[in-house]
Formats: structure tokens, C-alpha cells, sequence
């Protein structure tokens, strides 16, 4: 399972590759595809049954008659991460994060009101999200993301001020900040419009 983790990174990789230079649409669309058949032969996709065993269950190269050995889906975890900051649209160029989830499925964004609980630094933490919006860390930092006309970012800092910024990147400043970790952010909320979204 891991080198199909490894076919989908490198899938991705070449479809950001190809929106950068501006490819042919029917072409973005067959790697979607591709991308698509590739992601439901892993087996976090499939049901236990089908897969023959839990699909997230870590397992082990160990045989029964030697110590503990390297666990088989530390690499996998690894390149499903990486892929999965690709779906979101996470990019870093230049030293400046921007926000450009093409690959991202609408059906992902919540219908109704929830809470998004977690844990940073050992400590419970919660958000309130609105329909509309999907969540997930980064650099120990929430994003949000909402559906929207227009695509901005909001930036709530740790002393409770709000930055407004048009477009999908932040600048080296904010974005060096998440690096370090510094907690300068508090919150960051994405603005995207439908039309970003597959």
C-alpha cells in the first residue's frame, strides 16, 4: 500500500505541476481521474471487509521469531499527509504560504453548524464551525475554510487583532511566523469561492 501512497503523491505533484503552467483542461480533468482511482485503492477508502483487515491498523514487516522491526505504514502515513496538504491546497513558494485547493471536493465542507475539537500542545482546544466550512491545522495554527464569493484570508492574532488580506497567500512575515511557531497567529480563516472547489 505504500508505493500506491506513493503513486498518489506523485499524481498530485504533477497535477500542481500542471495548473501552474496552465495545461489543457481535459487534461487536469483525466489526471483527476487518475488521481481519483488511484486514492480508492487505499485501503483507509475501503471497508474492513473489503480491505481484509482495519484499514488504519499500523502492521508490522515482524517476524515471529526475531524482535520488533520498522512498522510498514510509517512511510505511508508519511506521503498520505503530504498528500492530503496538496488536496487542501496548501502551498509554500518562495517562503509564503498561499491557499489554492483545486483538488479539494466541495462535498467536503460541512452542511450545518459543529464543533472541531483538538488538541495542541497537550491542551483541548475547540472551534465553532458554520455550514459551509471546513478545518485542519497548520503549524499548530487552525485554518478555516469557507465557502465565499471572493477568496481573502483573515488572520486573528494571538492579541485578539484582525488582519484582512485579498486573495489566497499570506505574506513572508505571517508565514515565517506559522513556521516558528511563534502563536502570533491565533486563527486563520480562508475565504474560497465554489467555482475553487471540484
Amino acid at each position: 500500500w505504500h508505493m500506491v501512497s506513493k503513486l498518489l503523491l506523485a499524481t498530485a505533484e504533477v497535477m500542481v505541476s500542471a495548473t501552474e503552467t496552465g495545461c489543457d483542461e481535459g487534461l487536469l480533468n483525466a489526471l483527476m481521474e487518475r488521481f481519483d482511482d488511484i486514492r480508492e485503492g487505499l485501503g483507509v477508502y475501503k471497508t474492513p471487509a473489503r480491505y481484509g483487515a482495519f484499514p488504519v491498523d499500523p502492521y508490522s514487516h515482524t517476524t515471529g521469531f526475531s524482535g520488533v522491526q520498522q512498522p510498514g505504514m510509517t512511510g505511508q502515513v508519511k506521503e498520505d499527509i503530504i498528500t492530503r496538504f496538496i488536496e487542501l491546497g496548501v502551498r509554500v513558494r518562495h517562503g509564503k504560504i498561499s491557499f489554492a485547493p483545486f483538488l479539494l471536493n466541495g462535498s467536503e465542507f460541512i452542511a450545518g453548524e459543529r464543533t472541531w475539537q483538538r488538541v495542541v500542545g497537550g491542551t483541548q482546544q475547540s472551534e465553532k464551525l458554520t455550514g459551509g466550512s471546513l478545518a485542519f491545522s497548520l503549524c499548530g495554527a487552525p485554518v478555516i475554510y469557507r465557502l465565499a464569493d471572493s477568496c481573502s484570508i483573515r488572520i486573528e492574532t494571538g492579541s485578539f487583532e484582525t488582519l484582512v488580506i485579498p486573495g489566497n497567500e499570506l505574506d513572508s512575515a505571517w508565514s515565517q511566523s506559522l513556521f516558528r511557531r511563534e502563536k502570533r497567529v491565533r486563527r486563520i480563516v480562508v475565504d474560497l469561492p465554489a467555482t475553487s472547489l471540484r
